[in-house]
Order: C-alpha cells, then structure tokens, then sequence
C-alpha cells in the first residue's frame, strides 16, 4: 500500500487552505494558524476520539485540495490508460487515502513554529510556490514549499508541497506506478478504497 514518511505527511499537514483568500500566502498562514490551534487545543479529545480528528481533516482541508487534480498527476501516464468510471474510484480511494495521510500527521505536531517566507508566482500569476519553515526543537529549520494554483480568478488550491527536494505527488506516482504494474489497477484502486478512516 502507498506509504510516505510521517514527518514530511506532518509537515504537508500543517498548512493547508481553509478557504480562498486574496493572496497563496495568506490562504496558507490563515489555515495553518486556526488548524494548529486546535489541534493544541484539543490534544486529549484528538487522542480520545478519532473521528474528530477525522473530522477536523474532513471540514478544513479537504474540500479545498484540487482531489482531482492530484490523483491525476499521482498517477501520471496511468490516468489515460483507465476508463472513466475507474478514474472517478481511484479519486474517491486518494481522498481516503489523503484523510488517513493528514490524521495521522497531526497526531505528531507539538506545537513547533511554522514561519512563511516570499512567495513565488509564475509569470501568469496562476502558480504559486508559498515557501516556509518548521522549526523542529535542537535542530536546523525543515525547509517546506506548497504548490497552489488558481482553478479560476482569487481562488487558490493546494496541489503538492515539497520538502528537502521530496515532493509528495512525486512520491506517489513511483509508489502507485510500482503497484499498478505489480498488482494492477483495480486491485490499487480496491485497496485505496479499504483504507480504514
């Protein structure tokens, strides 16, 4: 089954969109700063209960994660390979996969410090690179960009984030590439599809 390490599925999980705002930055710092807060703030009821955690990741992260967009580029010249109605269930399997991925992230932050530097635009304006720090206790600061882009005007969507050169779609598609061509599409998509939430 697809795997990542947890700290770069942490570090991913800090700071996605809540909802659109006027700059990638601010959408990525507004999220980060509401989400972070309430994992601190109910630590107990996240270790308690796991369908609030669940639900956290359901309410404020998902909807605004282009679903679409990243299980296309994570399954790379696989996507045109398959029929229309085994894209649709391998999207709704990454959304599972996507939840458990984020869950289990939070599950690991503590409280460290997240600072955001320039952002970077392509020459269209329509791509973003929003670039920032986790500042790990004893340690050098974890480097951390997000990738967004603009599905239409003053809306921005997270589509991939990086971290030391490792870029979470990247790090899919060789995993998915490898199982599609050991174990074949539909059994990938059925296991995607059985990830326990």
């Amino acid at each position: 089954m697809v795997r990542i390490s947890s700290i770069l599925a942490m570090l991913i999980a800090l700071a996605l969109p809540a909802h659109a705002e006027s700059s990638p930055k601010d959408v990525v710092k507004s999220v980060s700063d509401v989400v972070l807060s309430s994992i601190l703030a109910n630590k107990a009821k996240l270790d308690a209960d796991p369908t609030f955690l669940m639900g956290l990741v359901e309410n404020k992260m998902i909807p605004i994660i282009d679903q679409q967009r990243m299980a296309k580029l994570a399954l790379g010249k696989n996507w045109k390979k398959i029929s229309k109605a085994q894209q649709g269930e391998f999207i709704d399997g990454f959304k599972r996969l996507l939840v458990k991925t984020y869950a289990g992230a939070f599950k690991a932050y503590t409280g460290q410090d997240v600072t955001y530097g320039k952002t970077k635009f392509n020459k269209s304006g329509s791509k973003a690179i929003v670039n920032s720090q986790i500042h790990m206790p004893g340690s050098t600061p974890i480097q951390l960009q997000y990738r967004l882009y603009q599905p239409e005007p003053g809306q921005w969507k997270v589509y991939d984030a990086n971290i030391a050169g490792l870029g979470l779609l990247k790090t899919y598609r060789v995993q998915f590439s490898e199982q599609i061509q050991r174990d074949g599409i539909d059994k990938t998509i059925a296991q995607l599809k059985s990830v326990q939430l």
